[in-house]
């Protein structure tokens, strides 16, 4: 990611990373698969709980659509003043769109949409989530892109806390809680938000 000039490294105390990108044309199969099993470990309840329902193919699917980037973070060790990069710990997958908006005239916002952010269990609370995130948001700003965008369960109450009191989201204009009938509104379990950028 030099060619943005963002950094590829993140260092808290003694938990050292190092972050990679890849278009989906170039993510190994094996990063792919860890990558859906992650998402399985720390998502499918939260699936199962919802209208949506967990259905394996299509997250499958959606990992490998022809717009998916990743960014994947390694934890990097020191042996012997020997470098070695480890297995992965954690990854964002967005991909560049153009969202709906509550306009008059149907126009929509060039958007960075991320689909997924995962951390394995021992590389949470550590900041690691943040500095992914704040990446993900530089390449937006840095291809033009005027919104952040995700979906979160309404029933993932630390991740809305996360995208909301840390990140600073807000739940955008299209989100079911915005722009449904309230009388339809518990219809709906997840919220969209958004972050100008």
């Amino acid at each position: 990611m030099d060619f943005i000039g963002l950094p590829t490294n993140y260092d808290c105390d003694d938990f050292n990373t190092i972050v990679e990108y890849y278009p989906v044309t170039t993510v190994p199969d094996a990063l792919q698969g860890w990558a859906f099993k992650l998402i399985q470990s720390n998502t499918q309840k939260f699936y199962e709980n919802s209208s949506i329902g967990w259905n394996a193919s299509d997250k499958l699917k959606e990992l490998s659509e022809a717009g998916a980037r990743y960014l994947i973070a390694r934890q990097v060790h020191t042996i012997n003043n020997n470098i070695i990069i480890g297995n992965p710990i954690g990854f964002v997958m967005f991909q560049f769109t153009f969202e709906e908006t509550m306009a008059d005239d149907d126009s929509k916002i060039e958007t960075i949409y991320c689909y997924e952010i995962q951390l394995t269990e021992e590389a949470r609370n550590k900041g690691l989530g943040t500095f992914l995130m704040n990446t993900m948001e530089g390449i937006g700003k840095y291809w033009g892109m005027k919104k952040s965008m995700l979906t979160a369960f309404k029933e993932n109450t630390a991740a809305l806390n996360f995208y909301c009191n840390h990140l600073g989201y807000e739940i955008d204009e299209i989100s079911p809680s915005r722009c449904v009938d309230p009388e339809y509104i518990d219809d709906y379990d997840y919220e969209i938000l958004s972050k100008r950028l």
